[in-house]
């Protein structure tokens, strides 16, 4: 499903396979030879746009979005496992993003990073080329750090460290209780989703 949003519909090249029961919606620009399996969702919020170069394969259950604050760029043979989750990041040319694995706001994977199943890059953070995230593990920083499961409360100082409302949602929440942050998180975004009451099916 084709879906026109804030003006713009998706562009598509005739060479690309589009499941029936994906859903591309707003300024999405898919390149020659990609493939986009069942279920995926590859959406564009505010003005920026998301782009995937060409071959590149996007499997079931996929969600890929640009930002209000972050475009997404997806470079020539990248690979994106079932149920992945990809928001507003650049992602180089041979990188392998493997099921439910997440890469996070304002994020960039350098060129063949590899991210391991239920693997995690936190927001704006930047992998060297070659970069591997192993199973399970979080990579957060520019230059990113590898972090294990079991170094999890260090992940946490560093999000706390670069502020993580303040990076995404353009708040400081370092003086407001969890509930407090919450609520003003989802002020803020719904008022932006609001707008997709405007949406338009172009194609089916």
């Amino acid at each position: 499903m084709l879906i026109k949003y804030n003006n713009n519909s998706p562009s598509i090249h005739p060479t690309a396979s589009i499941s029936p029961s994906a859903v591309i919606e707003g300024d999405v620009i898919i390149g020659p030879n990609s493939v986009v399996l069942a279920g995926a969702v590859l959406t564009s919020e505010g003005n920026t746009t998301l782009e995937i170069e060409g071959n590149a394969i996007i499997m079931e259950n996929a969600v890929i979005r640009s930002t209000k604050r972050d475009p997404t760029k997806i470079a020539q043979y990248v690979l994106i496992g079932p149920s992945a989750h990809i928001s507003g990041s650049i992602i180089e040319k041979g990188c392998f993003i493997a099921t439910n694995a997440t890469v996070l706001s304002g994020s960039k994977l350098g060129e063949g990073t590899m991210l391991g199943i239920n693997g995690v890059v936190h927001i704006a953070s930047e992998c060297l080329p070659s970069t591997l995230i192993p199973i399970g593990y979080t990579a957060i920083g520019n230059p990113a750090k590898v972090y294990s499961p079991n170094e999890i409360n260090l992940v946490h100082e560093s999000v706390f460290e670069m502020g993580f409302t303040k990076t995404l949602f353009g708040f400081d929440s370092s003086m407001m209780s969890n509930g407090e942050a919450t609520k003003v998180l989802c002020e803020k975004y719904i008022n932006h989703l609001l707008k997709h009451k405007d949406d338009e099916v172009v194609s089916t």
